[in-house]
C-alpha cells in the first residue's frame, strides 16, 4: 500500500533480509527501493504510445532518480513529476537520447532489458517474472545498466557471476545471469547486423550447482510433517500449508489468494490469472472447503475486512498485506514448492489420470489433447478426482486414523 512519505520515514527504512519498495502516496509512481547496499528513489510507470484511442502499452518503465543520500524527498518528488510527464507523452526516459530507435547492436543493458520485457509481455509472460527480472538488474548488475551490450565481455560475465555468488548467494547469481542470457539472445535474434554483436558472453559462465527442485516429502515422513504443521501457533499459517499440500498450488499463488475468489457454494477458488496466463478454477474437496472456511473465519477475526485469504501485517508499514513468506523454521525446506511436487507424486501413486493430474495443477496438457480438452467442461470430473486426492493425502498424514 502507498505511504505518504516523509524525510523521517525514508531515513528510518531499513533492509530486513530481502529487497523491498515503499510507494509514495503523494506522487503516484515514485517509490523508495531498499536493498542490502542502500536506498534509492525510483519511478515506475507504464509507457503507452500511439494515437489517441489506439494507444498501446509498450512496457513498464523503471527509472532510478538517485540515492536517498544524493537527493531530498522534495527533490525526488519534483524530479519524479517531470519524468512521469515525459512517460505520459510516450517518451522513454531510459532510451538513448541520440537514437531512440537504435538497432539492437547499439542498445545499452538497460535498453536491452526493456526491449526484452516488452517481448515478454507480448508473449503474455507473468508480471511477477518481469518484476523479478528488473529487481535483479537493479540489485546485482546496476553497474552494467548504461554500458552498450557489445561491451559486456565473457570475462566480465564470469567475474560478475563470481561476485554475486560471493555477496548474495549462488541462486541469485545464476538467476541474474540467466536473465541476461535470455535478453541477450533476444537481441541476437532481432539485430539488423549480426556482425555488430559478439556471441552471448554468458556462455563463459559456469553456473553454481543448485539444490534439486524436484524434492518431495516422502510418504513415511508425512505424519511427522503434519504434526509439526499442527503445532504452528499461527492458525492462518497452519491452514495455508495444509491447503498448499491439498491443492498443489504454486506457493506464490497460494499466498496471494483473495477472499473474493472463493466460492464455497460452487466448491471452487476462481483465480483470474495463473503463471500460465490462463484463469483457473481450483476444485475444492470437502476437507479443502473446511480449511478455506476456517482460514476465512480466522482472517476475519485477526484482520477484519482484509481482502486476502492469508493476510499478515507488514513489519515496516503496519499495513495488512498478503503473506509474503511461506518458509517455516519448524519445517526447514518442507513448505512452498516441495508441497506441489509431493501432491503430483501422490497423484501418481493414487492412479489419477495423467491429463486430470495436469489439469488439477494448471499444467499445460501436451499434444493434441491440450488443443481439444477444456478443463472447465471437466470441472465435475476434476472435483471427483480432487476428492480422491484429498482422501489419499489424509491417509498418508494420519495413517492410524485410516486404520481405525
Amino acid at each position: 500500500m502507498p505511504e505518504r512519505l516523509t524525510e523521517g520515514f525514508v531515513k528510518g527504512l531499513r533492509f530486513e533480509g530481502k529487497p523491498s519498495v515503499v510507494r509514495d502516496a503523494k506522487v503516484t509512481g515514485l517509490m523508495v527501493a531498499v536493498n542490502k547496499t542502500g536506498k534509492s528513489y525510483k519511478i515506475q510507470r507504464d509507457l503507452w504510445q500511439g494515437q489517441r484511442g489506439r494507444r498501446k502499452l509498450v512496457k513498464t518503465v523503471r527509472h532510478t532518480l538517485g540515492t536517498t543520500n544524493e537527493m531530498s524527498l522534495e527533490d525526488a518528488r519534483s524530479r519524479a513529476t517531470a519524468v512521469i510527464e515525459q512517460i505520459k507523452l510516450g517518451i522513454d526516459p531510459n532510451a538513448s537520447p541520440m537514437d531512440p530507435a537504435a538497432d539492437a547492436g547499439a542498445w545499452t543493458v538497460r535498453r536491452l532489458y526493456e526491449e526484452y520485457i516488452a517481448d515478454m509481455r507480448a508473449r503474455d509472460c507473468s508480471e511477477r517474472s518481469v518484476e523479478n527480472m528488473l529487481d535483479r538488474l537493479d540489485r546485482y548488475i546496476i553497474a552494467w545498466a548504461d554500458k552498450p551490450i557489445g561491451e559486456i565481455k565473457r570475462s566480465m560475465a564470469r567475474e560478475e557471476h563470481r561476485r554475486i555468488t560471493r555477496d548474495h548467494g549462488g541462486p541469485s547469481a545464476n538467476k541474474t545471469m540467466r536473465d541476461f542470457r535470455a535478453a541477450y539472445n533476444f537481441a541476437l535474434k532481432v539485430v539488423d547486423d549480426p556482425d555488430s554483436l559478439p556471441g552471448n558472453p554468458v556462455a563463459a559462465v559456469t553456473f553454481n550447482k543448485e539444490r534439486a527442485s524436484n524434492r518431495v516429502i516422502m510418504p513415511d515422513d508425512l505424519p511427522d510433517w503434519w504434526a509439526r504443521v499442527q503445532a504452528l501457533p499461527n492458525p492462518l499459517r497452519r491452514d495455508m500449508h495444509t491447503l498448499g499440500l491439498l491443492s498443489g498450488l504454486r506457493p506464490g499463488t497460494l499466498v496471494s489468494l483473495r477472499r473474493e475468489w472463493v466460492n464455497l457454494t460452487d466448491r471452487a477458488i476462481s483465480i483470474p490469472r495463473m503463471k500460465s496466463g490462463r484463469s483457473f478454477d481450483l476444485p475444492l474437496s470437502a476437507t479443502m472447503i473446511e480449511v478455506v472456511g476456517r482460514a476465512m473465519n480466522a482472517g476475519e477475526v485477526l484482520f477484519p475486512k482484509s481482502e486476502w485469504l492469508f493476510p499478515t501485517r507488514s513489519s515496516k508499514t503496519g499495513k495488512v498485506i498478503p503473506t509474503q513468506v511461506w518458509k517455516e523454521k519448524a519445517l526447514p525446506s518442507e513448505t512452498g514448492h516441495i508441497l506441489r511436487h509431493t501432491y503430483r507424486t501422490i497423484a501418481q501413486r493414487t492412479g489419477i489420470d495423467r491429463v486430470n493430474a495436469r489439469l488439477l495443477l494448471d499444467h499445460t496438457v501436451p499434444g493434441i489433447d491440450g488443443v481439444y480438452i477444456h478443463e472447465r467442461a471437466l470441472f465435475d470430473t476434476l472435483l471427483a478426482e480432487q476428492e480422491r486426492m484429498t482422501a489419499a493425502i489424509l491417509a498418508l498424514l494420519e495413517p492410524e486414523a485410516t486404520r481405525d
